[in-house]
């Protein structure tokens, strides 16, 4: 199987491998930005508040699953999430059978205030979740991008206000993947998490460039030069292997090219202080995959059709009704939400350890 990058990709990386090793000396420019981006006034956070919106999203959530109404399940989302559960009823009616997205059963959940700023106004949960009727550390799940996560394990759920009179909304869930977990977060005297500006320069990397380096490594695997500043694991060489390998079904017929590439979005990034001086990064990146003819990827003419390109199952539903085999390109896009821990400078990794998102679109030609 051929396994090619786009130039202009290749030239990204090498500006990230520059990147890596200017922001692992600490080194920064340009202002300090805010870790929440918040605007104006908003009044202080309490336990029972966040208690009251997580209680109310688990009911709302749960309802839209056992009746698969799309309107209900998508009011309470926002965000990477609104564009997973959007995607997700799109799949489903291709099949009237499968329920848009499973039941799950909640624990207890720790919830992490962060320090009271401006709108919009945002907390984490870190909560044990499961589904019910597996027994727990009986099964583990194949995640969209390509990896494994058990389905009996803890998840951070950051849940948003965008206005005074606007609602709580879920606006991402990051699952975490095996043998990881959440370090100790530092508070303050009033028992708020202390944020931290993403432009932080004396972490092992700035948190806004945590995303970028782990591209580094999910595009270009361990060789990378990102590699000296983060570690190995299933979010990050892991997912390497899973797009090289095509572990989903996107495989290339002889002759085609099969590309990945892991990139930025525009959603909000937070930073949250851990307790030894490094932080909790919670960042979106997009995973592209395509297949296609080399003229395609040339922007040559003419482009004429290689062999079929097999859809794998999980790209039907987000295709047209009985769409024929593509000839040409077959692209599919995952939104991911990920959480990071970015240490002190001069310490360990970084470490990339939980993941959530999936599919939100596919074309084929």
């Amino acid at each position: 199987m051929a396994y090619a990058k786009r130039v202009r990709r290749l030239l990204s990386a090498a500006a990230i491998a520059l990147t890596a090793g200017l922001v692992v000396t600490g080194c920064t420019s340009g202002s300090a930005s805010s870790a929440s981006g918040g605007t104006g006034a908003g009044p202080a956070l309490t336990t029972a508040e966040a208690s009251q919106v997580f209680s109310s999203y688990v009911a709302t959530s749960d309802m839209a699953a056992q009746t698969g109404d799309a309107a209900l399940a998508l009011s309470d989302v926002t965000g990477v999430q609104r564009s997973y559960v959007s995607a997700s009823f799109q799949a489903d009616s291709y099949d009237d059978v499968r329920l848009p997205y499973p039941r799950y059963a909640y624990g207890t959940p720790v919830f992490y205030l962060p320090q009271p700023a401006g709108y919009p106004r945002w907390f984490v949960a870190d909560v044990p979740r499961s589904v019910p009727g597996t027994e727990p550390g009986d099964a583990m799940a194949t995640w969209s991008a390509g990896v494994q996560v058990p389905l009996d394990t803890n998840v951070l759920m950051v849940f948003q206000q965008a206005s005074a009179t606007g609602p709580w909304r879920l606006a991402s869930e990051s699952q975490f993947a095996a043998g990881t977990s959440l370090p100790p977060l530092a508070t303050t005297s009033d028992g708020y998490v202390r944020t931290l500006p993403v432009s932080t320069a004396t972490l092992l990397a700035r948190p806004d460039v945590v995303g970028p380096l782990q591209a580094a490594i999910v595009d270009d695997g361990p060789s990378s030069p990102a590699a000296s500043a983060v570690a190995s694991g299933p979010l990050t060489t892991g997912m390497y292997e899973a797009a090289r390998t095509s572990v989903q079904g996107l495989r290339a017929p002889r002759g085609d090219v099969l590309q990945w590439e892991l990139e930025g979005s525009n959603y909000a990034k937070y930073a949250l202080a851990t307790a030894d001086g490094g932080a909790l990064v919670l960042y979106s990146m997009y995973l592209n995959t395509t297949v296609e003819v080399p003229a395609e990827l040339d922007d040559a003419q003419p482009v004429n059709p290689g062999p079929p390109i097999t859809v794998p199952a999980s790209l039907l539903p987000l295709l047209k009704p009985n769409q024929a085999a593509p000839r040409v390109q077959l692209e599919s896009q995952q939104l991911l939400s990920f959480a990071a821990i970015d240490p002190p400078a001069g310490s360990a990794k970084i470490q990339v350890i939980a993941v959530g998102g999936g599919l939100t679109y596919a074309s084929a030609s």
